[in-house]
């Protein structure tokens, strides 16, 4: 598989970041009319999303955000008659940015900002029932920041509705994410997903959730109208997972490979994914979890480790662009053997992901909707 010029640039956007020129920031600013550059409200969310050449989307992270691994970036966004370009290292390609929606500025009937609920990127929104997590994983920036809550349901539904009415960037399908429960609150979160599948029927919703006991009827949801399931291993090598996820370690592989492979008989092939991350375990490893999603059923998505500031792991360099290429193009094998593909499938939510546009087999291929980009 040859890669173009746009493809190339992806892999080494998500290990070099970005370098922005004065002229580039003051038409990032302009185009962001107030409203900051990034949600940056995640660890792999972090970074400005544009669309490159060839329909690559990239979340390309930049020093305001990144600062502890972006320094003099060799890529540089630029700014001129012709709008913006990437450029590096003999790499070159056109770009275009995603500002983000109206109702990030905007505050709920509760005067919360509307994005302590839902935050959109690309033509979905995400929507985070909970305030922190059940559970701590160094990777992951969620249980740092924030000490653990559950949000008010109606809150919740008023702010989804809001990002499905934006005036700029309408929210064209949801992911229901956020933070594991604890045992307590298993209840209450089935009341969530209740909530938000009865309340917009007429999008695709998405839940992606540790499968913790008694949480997820994968019948139920189906009734309910769910789309997919996302049940991410993270991490196949047993001692990556122990270092890095000790509590998803102790729930055990097979737990989450029993799970997808139930779910995906349930629900129909494609409706079942599971994100594995690439850069903190040997990608062999890596590989080995993309072969066992695949056959059970599974859709594997790769997702590159991107060190956040507020973890422990704010230190450790993200992965290479040669081993992030590497191993997209071995899992590029093991999925067209498997008569399978690399997720996900909506080519704006590849822009954090290990995937590239294509009409084939083996990425992302359709899109729910038209983003709004400059």
């Amino acid at each position: 598989m040859q890669l173009t010029s746009a493809q190339r640039l992806k892999f080494q956007l998500f290990e070099h970041g970005l370098s922005i020129t004065r002229d580039a920031l003051q038409a990032l600013k302009q185009a962001a009319a107030g409203q900051a550059l990034s949600s940056d409200d995640f660890a792999s969310t972090s970074g400005i999303i544009l669309r490159l050449e060839d329909n690559v989307w990239v979340n390309a992270p930049v020093s305001i955000f990144n600062p502890n691994f972006v320094v003099n970036s060799p890529y540089l966004l630029e700014h001129g008659n012709d709008g913006f370009v990437v450029r590096g290292n003999g790499l070159e390609s056109r770009a275009k940015y995603w500002p983000q929606p109206k109702f990030h500025s905007q505050v709920g009937a509760d005067g919360l900002p509307l994005t302590n609920y839902v935050v959109t990127h690309g033509d979905r929104a995400r929507l985070s029932p909970i305030h922190g997590c059940g559970m701590v994983c160094k990777f992951c920036d969620v249980p740092y920041g924030v000490r653990y809550g559950k949000k008010p349901i109606p809150a919740m539904v008023d702010a989804v509705g809001r990002a499905i009415a934006d005036p700029l960037q309408p929210a064209r399908h949801l992911l229901i994410s956020g933070g594991t429960p604890r045992s307590a609150d298993i209840g209450w979160l089935k009341e969530v997903y209740r909530a938000i599948l009865t309340s917009f029927p007429s999008i695709d919703i998405d839940i992606m959730m540790v499968p913790v006991d008694d949480l997820l009827n994968v019948e139920e949801l189906g009734l309910m109208g769910v789309h997919q399931l996302s049940i991410n291993l993270e991490l196949f090598s047993d001692y990556a997972a122990r270092r890095f996820m000790p509590q998803k370690f102790r729930q055990g592989r097979n737990h989450y490979l029993n799970f997808i492979e139930n779910s995906a008989t349930a629900l129909g092939a494609g409706r079942v994914r599971s994100m594995l991350m690439v850069g903190l375990e040997p990608p062999e490893e890596t590989l080995h979890g993309v072969q066992a999603i695949v056959e059970r059923g599974g859709v594997p998505v790769l997702s590159p480790f991107r060190p956040d500031p507020t973890t422990p792991l704010k230190a450790m360099p993200p992965p290479s662009a040669d081993l992030m290429q590497s191993v997209f193009l071995s899992a590029m094998e093991i999925v067209d053997k498997g008569s399978a593909h690399l997720g996900p499938s909506c080519v704006p939510c590849t822009h954090n992901t290990l995937t590239l546009a294509s009409t084939s087999q083996g990425s992302g291929h359709h899109s729910h909707g038209q983003p709004f980009l400059v």
